[in-house]
């Protein structure tokens, strides 16, 4: 039994079958539900500033907190923040006693370079992780 289920989510299409797949596992379990966005400040693009990359944060946060809210569950944690993507998921999954993450993975040209999230986090968390792909 599920008690606490992360759904990383960076905002783009291609994490809504994971989105979704949390909120069916947390609703299934009477799980709470925490949604993390994080901000790679070594990623920023020229032109882009913190405010906006906070507010993309929040929109994405807020996204699967509405959608987890028609799905009835009523305990969701929202959480943006700065940091390495996989450590610092993996940091917030161990602080918060997380019991699941599910995550989506990408299949873009970038991660070949840069290595995958969801490997990473696969890899080195003490949690169970679900990739929806």
């Amino acid at each position: 039994m599920y008690h606490d289920i992360l759904i990383p989510t960076d905002g783009r299409e291609n994490t809504e079958q994971a989105i979704d797949e949390a909120i069916d596992l947390a609703a299934e379990q009477d799980a709470t539900l925490h949604t993390i966005y994080v901000i790679n400040s070594a990623a920023i693009a020229p032109g882009i500033t913190f405010e906006d990359l906070e507010t993309i944060g929040q929109q994405a946060v807020e996204y699967v907190r509405k959608h987890a809210a028609e799905a009835g569950i009523d305990r969701i944690e929202q959480c943006v923040t700065h940091g390495l993507r996989g450590e610092t998921i993996l940091r917030y999954a161990a602080e918060h006693d997380v019991d699941l993450i599910v995550m989506g993975r990408h299949r873009e040209l970038d991660h070949l370079v840069r290595g995958s999230v969801s490997k990473q986090v696969a890899d080195e968390a003490t949690a169970q992780v679900l990739v929806v792909e």
